[in-house]
């Protein structure tokens, strides 16, 4: 069970400030793997919406294709 603390930015810096030096250690280990995992999310998010889109009139033209396709294919059986 977690408490959550509302402090301001120089609350928690004095507060880092009076922590031994191995829960420092910890503290700037678990930090720096939240940056990566946030920049992990952020880039595959960025690529996904840079991707290929399709606009109106190709997609329209693909429906038009699939629909001819299906005319053609029950016309062989």
């Amino acid at each position: 069970m977690g408490y959550a603390l509302q402090l301001s930015m120089n609350q928690l810096l004095s507060v880092i400030k009076t922590l031994p030096v191995n829960e420092k250690s910890f503290l700037k280990t678990y930090i720096e793997k939240d940056i990566i995992e946030d920049k992990k999310q952020n880039n595959i998010t960025q690529l996904l919406l840079s991707g290929p889109t399709i606009s109106d009139e190709q997609y329209l033209s693909y429906q038009q294709l699939r629909k001819d396709f299906r005319k053609w294919s029950k016309k062989l059986f």
